[in-house]
């Protein structure tokens, strides 16, 4: 399966910078995981025109024939188990590109929004989206054992 993990800004955290990659390592057994970073918008002005900005360069970075899921806090709810299940069904439909996106601090545009094939979400709770980053992969990582009957997920 081919993975694609894009996100508004860079990580700056170190903490969460080195979880991430913690979780990179190990999917690497599993997928191939491409990031693609697009540029932050700062957050002076109007609110919309930063998220539509940060929205355009998104949907610019989205691979072609990729599955989307957008991470957006009134997306669907969903268990480890049923992500994994949704990876496992996506890949015997030879659905094997999907792309992960991951917004700023203002939230996925509504194009972008429209553009996704489902809408996930991580938690009714606000993170911030360094931290999102580390929750996406550990999921991943997870759902990858889960699909393979592996130890991790208990």
């Amino acid at each position: 399966m081919q993975l694609t993990l894009i996100t508004v800004g860079k990580c700056k955290n170190a903490g969460f910078q080195q979880a991430a990659q913690d979780y990179i390592k190990r999917l690497g057994h599993y997928a191939s995981l491409k990031e693609i970073q697009v540029k932050e918008e700062k957050a002076v002005g109007n609110t919309k025109e930063v998220i539509n900005k940060e929205g355009l360069r998104l949907l610019q970075a989205i691979p072609q024939n990729t599955i989307v899921i957008g991470l957006d806090p009134t997306g669907k709810h969903c268990t480890s188990e049923y992500l994994a299940q949704t990876l496992s069904d996506m890949a015997l439909r030879s659905q094997s590109r999907v792309a992960f996106l991951i917004g700023g601090a203002f939230g996925l545009s509504p194009e972008v929004q429209k553009r996704a094939n489902w809408c996930l979400s991580l938690s009714k709770m606000t993170f911030p989206h360094e931290m999102a980053r580390v929750i996406v992969l550990e999921q991943l990582y997870r759902a990858f054992t889960i699909i393979r009957g592996e130890q991790y997920h208990k």
